[in-house]
């Protein structure tokens, strides 16, 4: 099979009726395009490696991160900030039953928008629960799920939810995995609760074990974030503090440390 060029699949060139529109049949990095290269590139694409396997895709055709670099200096620039969303999908039709693994490529890109310093309410959706599977820590096209926890978010004006999974553990936040601290202990959820392998999430946890601070992953019943002396959500866009949960003020320790890791 011919391996397409960059350039021939930006967004606008991708045929409607395939698998990632009719299926979800696939996976994405939502990644962050600075001085003219991908931020944590290597664990991207490692991710995204890891997600092929655990669909049955084929990893070996992927385009590399060296490639899209080199693609999105030639169309921007260096001197630039972007948002790059990477779709990886199955080839062909079919229905249900895959007719290869094979993949097709597309990117679509934006500007970029760092993740606010402080959301000042969040909440616990009552309705919604994430469940482990085989592929949940996966980024998957199938994320209907975040669709509506975050319609409902801003339907009631919230800045962030906070999803729990079908056995009331924490598990994540709307499109962010969740971290809290308390007594210079930090915790987050572990991916058995559902939640996805975020590249925040492992930049931050691979940072604090590289300075041996105390880092446990788990089950957590929500009663505990009460407690903390601080709670955050983070994705490759940054931290963001939670500053008040279901109305209750939360604690407000910050953390410059952390905080850099996502600075451009």
């Amino acid at each position: 099979m011919k391996k397409r060029n960059l350039s021939d699949w930006v967004t606008e060139d991708v045929q409607i009726a395939n698998r990632a529109f009719l299926f979800a049949d696939g996976l994405f990095e939502t990644m962050v395009f600075s001085n003219g290269k991908i931020r944590y590139g290597k664990l991207h694409f490692e991710r995204l490696f890891e997600g092929c396997k655990v669909l049955g895709l084929s990893p070996e055709s992927v385009t590399s991160i060296d490639t899209l670099n080199q693609f999105l200096v030639r169309q921007f620039g260096e001197n630039c900030t972007l948002r790059v969303r990477w779709n990886v999908y199955r080839s062909g039709q079919g229905k249900y039953t895959p007719q290869t693994d094979s993949i097709e490529e597309s990117i679509q890109i934006q500007s970029f928008s760092p993740a606010p310093s402080t959301k000042h309410s969040a909440y616990f959706h009552k309705e919604i629960f994430l469940n482990h599977s085989p592929w949940s820590h996966c980024k998957t096209l199938n994320a209907l799920t975040y669709v509506m926890a975050n319609r409902d978010r801003a339907i009631i004006g919230m800045d962030e939810v906070i999803l729990l999974n079908y056995d009331k553990y924490v598990s994540e936040a709307g499109a962010a995995n969740i971290f809290w601290c308390k007594d210079d202990v930090f915790y987050t959820p572990s991916l058995a609760t559902g939640c996805i392998s975020g590249i925040g999430r492992r930049i931050v946890i691979e940072d604090l074990k590289s300075r041996n601070i105390e880092i446990k992953e788990g089950f957590f019943e929500k009663e505990v974030l009460f407690d903390a002396d601080s709670v955050f959500v983070s994705n490759v866009t940054g931290i963001s503090y939670l500053s008040n949960l279901e109305g209750e003020m939360l604690g407000q320790q910050t953390f410059s440390d952390l905080n850099a890791l996502f600075n451009f």
